[in-house]
C-alpha cells in the first residue's frame, strides 16, 4: 500500500511538472523575442560540444526547468533538427544544468546537517555532473558533422522548430507522456510488489557487510530517502566520527540509490518525455556514467 502511494504521490507531482514544461516550451519556442536572447547565452557549449547552435536554448532552460528543455529537444528531434546521436549528446549535457537545478534544493539541508562538510559533498556532486557534461561534449565535438554545424550558427533561431509546432501537436504530446508515464508507473509498483526492492534491499546489506553497521545503515537511508540520509550524516558527525570518512560513506550510497531508488525515480520522466527505447537508453547512460564517476571520486578519496 505504501508503495502505491508513493507513486501516485510521485505522479501527482511529476505529470502537472512534464505538462507545464512541454507547455512551457510550446511558448517559448512560438516566441522569437525570448528565444534569441537565451539561446545567446549558452552558445559556448554548442561551440565546445559540436552541436547545431540552436542547442543553446535547451541548454539554458535545463538551469531552470529540466522537463522543458528535454521537450524542446525531442521536438528538435522530431522535426529532424537533431540526429538521434545529437538529442543523446544534447540530454546527457543538459544534465549538468538540470543537476544544479535540483542541488540548490539541497543546499539548506546539507549545510545544516553536515556543515563544512556538506559544502564538500555538494561540491563533489557538482564536479560529477560537470565531468559528465565535459565527457559527452568532447563525444559531441569528437564526432560532429562540422559542415552541419557551421552551416546551422547563421539559421534563425525561430526556423528550428517547423510551423507543425502547435497547440494541437503539445497538447498530444502530453497525452503521450501522461500515457507511458502512467504505464512506466504501474510496471514499477508490480515489480515492488513482488518483493524486488525487498531483494534489493537484502542484498545491498549482504554487500556491503564488511562495512561498519554505521556506514550501511547510512548507505541504506541513501537508497530510501536523501534527506534522511544527510541527517544521518549529519548525527555521526556530531558525535565525533571522521567527516571525511562520512562523505565516503555517502558516496558509496549515492552510488547504490542512483542504481537502484535513482533509474525507479526517473523512469517515468525518460520514458515519458524520450519514450521508451530513447528515455531507457539515456537515463541507462546518464546513471552509469554518474556512478561510475562517484566511484572514481571515492577511489580518489581513499588514496588520499
Amino acid at each position: 500500500m505504501n508503495v502505491i502511494i508513493y507513486e501516485l504521490h510521485y505522479l501527482s507531482l511529476t505529470i502537472p511538472s512534464i505538462a507545464l514544461g512541454v507547455l512551457a516550451m510550446y511558448y517559448i519556442m512560438s516566441r522569437r523575442a525570448i528565444m534569441r536572447p537565451i539561446s545567446r547565452l549558452g552558445r559556448w557549449i554548442t561551440a565546445l560540444s559540436g552541436l547545431p547552435s540552436y542547442c543553446s536554448l535547451p541548454f539554458m532552460v535545463s538551469f531552470v526547468s529540466p522537463s522543458t528543455a528535454s521537450s524542446m529537444l525531442v521536438t528538435m528531434y522530431k522535426d529532424s533538427k537533431l540526429t538521434r546521436r545529437e538529442l543523446y549528446i544534447a540530454s546527457l549535457i543538459n544534465a549538468f544544468p538540470a543537476l544544479l537545478s535540483h542541488l540548490r534544493t539541497l543546499i539548506p539541508v546539507l549545510l545544516g546537517t553536515m556543515g563544512i562538510y556538506g559544502l564538500l559533498y555538494l561540491l563533489i556532486l557538482m564536479t560529477i555532473g560537470l565531468m559528465q557534461m565535459m565527457i559527452f561534449a568532447a563525444l559531441g565535438r569528437w564526432g560532429s558533422n562540422k559542415d552541419r554545424v557551421q552551416g546551422s550558427i547563421t539559421e534563425p533561431i525561430g526556423q528550428v522548430v517547423s510551423n507543425s509546432l502547435n497547440l494541437r501537436m503539445a497538447l498530444k504530446f502530453i497525452t503521450r507522456i501522461v500515457l507511458i508515464t502512467s504505464i512506466t508507473s504501474a510496471a514499477l509498483i508490480t515489480i515492488e510488489l513482488l518483493g524486488l526492492n525487498n531483494y534489493l534491499n537484502n542484498y545491498l546489506t549482504r554487500a556491503f557487510s564488511t562495512l561498519s553497521p554505521y556506514a550501511v545503515s547510512l548507505i541504506m537511508a541513501y537508497v530510501i530517502n536523501d534527506n534522511a540520509a544527510f541527517a544521518a550524516a549529519g548525527t555521526l558527525i556530531n558525535e565525533g566520527f571522521n567527516g571525511i570518512l562520512i562523505v565516503k560513506w555517502l558516496l558509496i550510497g549515492y552510488v547504490a540509490s542512483s542504481l537502484i531508488r535513482g533509474i525507479r525515480h526517473n523512469a517515468p520522466y525518460y520514458l515519458g518525455i524520450y519514450g521508451p527505447k530513447d528515455g531507457i537508453t539515456i537515463m541507462l547512460i546518464s546513471t552509469l556514467t554518474r556512478a561510475l564517476l562517484a566511484l572514481l571520486i571515492l577511489g580518489i578519496l581513499y588514496l588520499i
